[in-house]
Formats: C-alpha cells, sequence, structure tokens
C-alpha cells in the first residue's frame, strides 16, 4: 500500500514538472524575437484569371499600362512574402478591373457636354445713351360731354285716344320720317334730328304699317341738346312743333311729368336751357 501511495506521489511530481517546463517553453518563443520564430510557408499556387468579355478591351498586340488591365498570374518570385490566399474548392475566379484611359490624339472622341447659350445682343456705343423711342400713344377716344333732354307731351282728352291714321297723317304733313330707334324724327338739311317723338305706349316705339288702325293715348316729343341747333333754338322749336301737333289732333300740352305745360313752366324750362349753354360754354342763341 505505501509503494502504491509513493507512486503516485512520484507521477503527480512528474506531471506537475512537465506542465512547468512546457510553459516555461512556450512564453520565452513568444517573447523570441519575430525573424527567429519558425513560420510555415504554404507554396504559392499559379491560378489563372479568366476576363469577362467587354467592348472597351484592349486590341490585340497593345501593350498593357496596368498590371490590373493584363490578363495574367501571380507572380511567385518572391515566397519569402506573405502567401496568397487559398483559392476555395472549385478554383477561385478573378474579375479584371478596366480603368478608363485616355490616349493623346482622341479628344475628339469625347462628347463634350451640351451648353445652352443664350443670344446676346449687340448695342452699338452710340446707342446706349440714346433715349428710348416714345411709345405710339393711342389716339384718344373722343368722350361725350354732358347732355340734356328736354321733353313735352301732346295727350288726347280725357275718355279719347287719338287714331293712329290721323296721327301718321299729322307726322308727314309736319316734316316727320320714321327712322332710327322705331321712332319719328323731323331732320335737318344734314340728316340729324332736331325733334324726335314716341309713343307713350310701352315700349315707345312705332310700326307704321300697323298705326292705321291703332289707338294712342299720346305722344312724347323730345329734343337732345347739345345737337344740330343751339340750345334755345332747339327748345322753341320743340315747342312750336308740340303745339302744331297738339292743335291738329285736338290734344292737350303737358311737361314730361304729364303736368299740364303753363307760361311758368316753359319759362322754367328755358331757363334750364340757357344754364346748360352756358355751362358748356357755349353763348346762348336769343
Amino acid at each position: 500500500m505505501n509503494e502504491l501511495r509513493w507512486i503516485l506521489l512520484v507521477a503527480g511530481l512528474l506531471l506537475i514538472a512537465g506542465i512547468y517546463l512546457w510553459g516555461v517553453r512556450s512564453r520565452a518563443r513568444a517573447a523570441a524575437p519575430e525573424h527567429e520564430r519558425s513560420t510555415r510557408v504554404e507554396p504559392a499556387r499559379t491560378v489563372a484569371v479568366v476576363p469577362e468579355p467587354a467592348d472597351d478591351a484592349p486590341g490585340d498586340g497593345e501593350p498593357a499600362t496596368d498590371a490590373t488591365d493584363a490578363v495574367g498570374v501571380v507572380a511567385t518570385e518572391d515566397r519569402r512574402a506573405e502567401p496568397a490566399p487559398r483559392p476555395e474548392r472549385g478554383g477561385l475566379r478573378r474579375e479584371p478591373r478596366f480603368e478608363p484611359r485616355f490616349e493623346a490624339g482622341r479628344d475628339d472622341e469625347l462628347e463634350s457636354p451640351t451648353v445652352r447659350i443664350e443670344p446676346r445682343v449687340a448695342v452699338a456705343a452710340d446707342d446706349r445713351h440714346a433715349a428710348p423711342a416714345p411709345a405710339q400713344a393711342p389716339s384718344p377716344e373722343r368722350k361725350p360731354g354732358p347732355q340734356k333732354i328736354v321733353a313735352v307731351r301732346v295727350v288726347a282728352p280725357t275718355g279719347s285716344q287719338f287714331a293712329g291714321e290721323q296721327l301718321l297723317d299729322a307726322l308727314t304733313v309736319d316734316g316727320f320720317t320714321f327712322g332710327r330707334y322705331r321712332i319719328f324724327h323731323r331732320l335737318d338739311d344734314t340728316g340729324r334730328p332736331m325733334v324726335s317723338l314716341a309713343s307713350l305706349k310701352e315700349p315707345g316705339t312705332f310700326d307704321p304699317e300697323a298705326m292705321p288702325g291703332a289707338q294712342f293715348r299720346g305722344i312724347a316729343l323730345f329734343t337732345v341738346m347739345p345737337g344740330p341747333l343751339p340750345g334755345l333754338r332747339a327748345f322753341d322749336e320743340l315747342i312750336v312743333t308740340a303745339r302744331a301737333l297738339a292743335a291738329t289732333l285736338g290734344g292737350e300740352l303737358q311737361d314730361e311729368r304729364g303736368a299740364p305745360l303753363s307760361l311758368g313752366r316753359l319759362g322754367h324750362l328755358r331757363e334750364e336751357v340757357a344754364e346748360f349753354e352756358r355751362a358748356r360754354g357755349a353763348a346762348p342763341d336769343r
């Protein structure tokens, strides 16, 4: 029993001593210089590089200007260099790189970027300080000035009307003609209306062909100033014509509001015409 104990004790001591020595050797190898370490160098293998077909690959007989542009093998002359990576199973396929090259004398083949050039207008030195030509001003439109309308009425007696045929004959005898706006006008020598006549029945127009069979309650006579005659003369022409028609038709004279046309009202209307003429700078023609 004692011998077995001694054997186990010795074996344990030997094991401990072996472990200790192995550790010392490992530390010594780690502390040794790098060039003294034993390095296993794998022999480099020659691997062919198969390039992909490309349109811009260099032609036959053209020397390669870059090692990455040529098709070759990996150099294996210096075996002390770092070993090349071991290819995987099935072989290593390396894609070639093609860098763009610009050769002398081929600059015309490069397409220059499109540049938009705005046209420049040359200005003569003499014209730079010249005043710009004035734009042609539109012709001024003649705006109508202020106007004044004086109107009176000739109406049939209460309970009666004017016969259309009688009215048409009276207008023809008094020099009225049917015309613009479908009403009657007394014109001067130039064709301008001095006195106009409309119906009191809406819309105030006449139909000469239908007048003989129609009846009319009354008519309205008016003059527009300024007109072919001076203001006061146009007013007098209006009143004379209205009185003549009233006498022919057996009617009554009224103002524009339907009130009897008295002497006082006539004087007031005449004064309004004179004031209008003075306001527009025209000398009243008495």
